[in-house]
């Protein structure tokens, strides 16, 4: 038999059927399904799919049939393309076709032969389904029905087939792609469970494939996180794709950043997931943040060394600055520079010609360039740049040229200024010509010799520089003695040139006069004065020595000195002939004085008893002079010595206000005395010294004070534990002095105005003795006044002190204590010392408002009563007391207070029964003693 001839688009057929890749694919249940029906259905003992390729037709399923393939030609199969219908052979020997065919012929003895073309969707018939019998047959109608419909789902089977082969191939790819990537893909529910997790992606956090797995988002990503993931789970329902960054934490502890692209899947009415795909940037995190911090620290490095880049590539002319150097030009951000403007910037001549060859140079050359040149920036200022210039050559040719800029002109400047200092300090040793300027190396060479110098000693610097040694200049006898000096203070040798540089090198600089040696053999006096010649490591490398010519001054002093040692004999002479005339003087004077009482105590009439006075007055004052005279002369001679012993200060104040109470009260003064109670109670002084300048503040101001009030005051201004700082005081209402003359009072024999000494008296001698004294005491007199309103003399004492030792303990059983006085300060510090030991105080003005106090019942520890009361005084006071006994039970226990000059003291208190009183000002141990014994 013949074979059918190939149609006109068998190659489009073949490519159709071979494009299945069904061809020598394994047995699959759903054709053989077919094959066994078509089989059972025709009745007939062989089924075939058969499959027509170039040569061959190939069975995808068989029933009865042992051979898998035929060759094309033996095939009855291809005789179904002619037509989209059934062939059937009813009897294959007795049809032309087949008769001789060698399948009829031989093995399997085919008869009988229905057959269906395999029609695709495209027209392209791949084979056919049929049905053969080895004896004559013939097909029904609904056999053929049947038959039509199995082709067809024949075909669908080969159409549907590759669709699943190429949906099953991708998804091995994807499940490979799923498995093998190497970053982390996943699915996860919307709750942020894990459903599926790739192998990489498992290791990458460190966890095995099926942990994972079991795991959810919210495990891998930190606590931190949870709010941003919460807001992911909800952002991805509502856009479907969401992209972004998510930090995670492997089982390690250690954390992995993900860059991820994540997709919602929707599958109809099953429960939506989302496709995860996400990428580890970590390394490249924290890669970038490195570059980033790098190129920030290589900015403000840039920045504050002021060096910028800059690149200009020749193929398209373009230029490119960095941003430090676009700020050295002041320019814009966004400024684009060309060449011919970037040139325009170099000042224009030496500077701009020199950058321009050099840029010539390295495009035909290659030669770098390294310059210092000097631009006019884009806001006008004239600024120092140092442009550094490379070229890039390709086959030959300059491609590129690339450098750097940077901002010299601070330094250029400083040069600048380097420079003309260096010149002016040049020119300034060339001018000074008086003075000696002369600098060693370290080891005492001559280094520098100026003008000075020359002029000074005689020398030529040619003669002198690197040759010679500044002791060339020196007595040897000079050196001789420093060197012993020096071998004393700093117990170890010095010799030589070390003698002028040892104690500057131990101190920074030494000043010392020597005699220089002249080059014609004459000595000069100089002062010179050597220091330290430092590097700017501060390395010593030499040593300066500055020498002035003194011989004119040495010569002065020296004249001075025989001056000062006439006038200081002179002087002597004069305290000596001063003092042995006071006590010349002093010697009659005191005769005159005893003579003078002896005769005020015996009778004598008033006129006589006047003028007796008046010569009692007269010898006292003179006295007075004799007495300051002396004492001027002994501390003008340096005879006047301190004598520091223990002084009861409490004594020393009861001695003043006895010796100035009389005068006070004749003058119609008020006097008041403030203690500080704070004040100890014995100092270490030259307590006679202290009294001494004490009586003279008072009597100065008593002197000049017609109305008003004294008030002597003693403070603590500080306190140690053997120490006290002490300030006395002595202010009056009296005249005050100009402040124009204030200074003018501490001199010797001076006054505020001459016409003082006529008016009031005196040398002027007291103050100046009192503040000599004071300093000798390491003090010195303060002086506050104004005119018609007083003076307030001061001054402070640093003291060794003793505070009251005793302990008065039954102080503390006592109860309020009641002050009587109208002077306030009085009353102000008895409650001091009062309240020192924590007893209360309760005060009084007078006599009349103790007796109201103790009439509405008031009762107190101890009453304390000034005697010196307005209208009815203390003694009257106690009386009243006395006759009322307001409590029989309880007699108030007081302490009366007398003036020092009250008579009688003694037999008016025991009239009275009174066995304690006290004398003003009252001492702190007396009154805590007299208090203890009434507790007793």
């Amino acid at each position: 038999m013949n074979a059918k001839s190939p149609t006109k688009n068998e190659s489009q057929r073949i490519q159709a059927l071979h494009e299945y890749e069904i061809l020598d694919t394994a047995a699959e249940s759903e054709f053989d399904r077919i094959t066994e029906i078509a089989s059972r259905v025709c009745d007939m003992p062989i089924s075939l799919i058969s499959l027509v390729d170039k040569e061959r037709q190939w069975f995808k399923s068989r029933v009865g049939l042992e051979v898998k393939e035929t060759p094309r030609d033996l095939s009855f199969c291809q005789y179904t393309f002619t037509e989209d219908q059934l062939l059937e052979v009813r009897d294959a020997v007795e049809d032309d076709r087949f008769k001789s065919n060698t399948l009829v012929t031989a093995d399997p003895h085919i008869r009988y032969y229905a057959g269906l073309p395999l029609i695709d969707a495209n027209g392209f018939a791949l084979g056919a389904l049929c049905v053969i019998d080895r004896v004559p047959r013939q097909l029904d109608e609904n056999q053929k029905q049947i038959l039509s419909l199995l082709r067809d789902e024949v075909v669908a089977l080969i159409v549907n087939r590759k669709e699943k082969e190429k949906h099953k191939e991708s998804e091995q790819k994807l499940k490979a792609f799923f498995d093998h990537s190497q970053s982390l893909m996943c699915t996860h529910d919307l709750d942020g469970n894990f459903i599926t997790v790739n192998e990489a992606g498992a290791r990458l956090l460190g966890y095995e494939k099926m942990e994972i797995e079991k795991l959810s988002l919210f495990d891998i990503v930190p606590k931190e996180g949870h709010s941003n993931l919460k807001s992911y789970l909800a952002e991805i329902v509502k856009k479907g794709v969401l992209k972004g960054e998510m930090r995670t934490v492997t089982r390690a502890g250690s954390m992995r950043i993900w860059m991820f692209n994540n997709i919602l899947q929707v599958n109809g009415n099953k429960k939506a997931y989302v496709i995860g795909n996400a990428v580890d940037i970590t390394e490249q995190h924290y890669l970038e943040k490195d570059l980033k911090h790098a190129q920030a620290m290589l900015t403000r490095t840039g920045r504050v060394a002021r060096i910028g880049g800059w690149e200009y590539n020749l193929k398209d002319a373009k230029i490119v600055w960095s941003e430090i150097t676009k700020e050295i030009h002041e320019v814009a951000k966004d400024y684009e520079p060309d060449l011919t403007s970037s040139l325009n910037f170099y000042k224009e001549g030496l500077h701009r010609n020199k950058i321009q060859q050099a840029i010539e140079q390295a495009i035909s050359t290659g030669e770098p360039w390294d310059l210092e040149l000097e631009i006019i920036t884009f806001k006008g200022h004239a600024l120092w740049v140092r442009a550094l210039g490379n070229a890039d050559f390709e086959n030959g040719v300059c491609v590129r040229l690339y450098g750097t800029f940077q901002d010299i002109d601070r330094r250029k400047r400083m040069e600048a200024e380097s420079s003309n200092s260096k010149k002016l300090l040049e020119d300034i040793l060339e001018a000074t010509s008086a003075v000696a300027i002369i600098a060693t190396d370290i080891d005492g060479t001559i280094t520098l010799f100026n003008k000075g110098a020359e002029n000074l000693l005689g020398y030529a610097s040619e003669e002198i520089i690197g040759k010679l040694s500044p002791v060339h200049f020196h007595l040897q006898s000079e050196l001789d003695l420093r060197e012993r000096e020096l071998a004393i203070e700093l117990g170890y040798p010095v010799k030589g040139f070390s003698v002028f540089v040892e104690k500057a090198e131990r101190y920074g600089s030494e000043q010392l006069e020597w005699t220089y040696i002249r080059k014609d053999g004459s000595h000069l006096f100089v002062s010179l004065a050597v220091t330290m010649i430092r590097n700017i490591e501060d390395k010593v490398i030499g040593y300066l020595g500055v020498a002035t010519d003194i011989s004119k001054i040495i010569q002065q002093h020296k004249e001075l000195e025989r001056a000062k040692g006439i006038a200081e004999q002179a002087s002597m002479a004069k305290s000596e002939f001063l003092a042995n005339m006071s006590h010349e003087i002093r010697t009659p004077l005191n005769g005159i004085v005893g003579f003078t009482d002896l005769l005020t105590r015996t009778s004598l009439n008033d006129t006589q008893r006047e003028y007796l006075g008046m010569v009692e007055q007269s010898t006292t004052l003179l006295l007075s002079i004799i007495n300051d005279v002396l004492d001027f002369s002994k501390i003008e001679a340096g005879k006047m010595e301190l004598e520091i012993e223990q002084t009861d200060l409490n004594e020393l104040i009861i001695q003043l206000n006895k010796l100035f109470n009389v005068q006070i009260t004749g003058k119609g003064l008020e006097f008041h005395l403030n203690i500080a109670p704070e004040v100890p109670s014995y100092i270490w002084t030259d307590g006679l010294r202290i009294k001494q300048v004490l009586m003279n503040l008072m009597s100065n101001a008593i002197k000049f004070t017609a109305k008003g009030k004294i008030t002597f005051e003693i403070s603590v201004l500080s306190r140690e534990a053997e120490t006290a700082v002490l300030r006395f005081s002595v202010q009056d209402t009296g005249i005050g002095i100009k402040e124009d003359k204030q200074a003018k009072i501490f001199e010797a024999f001076s006054q505020e105005d001459t016409s003082m000494t006529k008016r009031y008296g005196g040398t002027g001698l007291g103050l100046t003795i009192s503040n000599r004294l004071l300093k000798m005491m390491g003090s010195e007199l303060k002086l506050e006044s104004k005119v018609a309103v007083g003076s307030h003399f001061f001054f402070d004492l640093d003291l060794r002190s003793i505070w009251e030792t005793e302990e008065w303990k039954d102080l503390a059983n006592i109860d309020t204590v009641l002050v009587v006085s109208d002077d306030q300060s009085e009353r102000e510090r008895l409650v001091q010392l009062l309240n020192k030991k924590n007893i209360g105080a309760q005060h009084a003005n007078n006599g009349f408002e103790v007796l109201q106090l103790l009439m509405r019942g008031s009762r107190f520890g101890a009453i304390l009563m000034m005697n010196d009361l307005p209208i009815m005084n203390g003694i009257d006071t106690i009386k009243k007391i006395r006759e009322k006994v307001f409590n029989e039970k309880y007699i108030q226990p007081i302490i009366p207070i007398f003036d020092p000059l009250d008579s009688n003291v003694a037999s008016v208190c025991e009239s009275l029964e009174i066995r304690q009183w006290l004398f003003n000002p009252v001492k702190p141990e007396d009154l805590y003693h007299m208090l203890s014994n009434i507790q007793r």
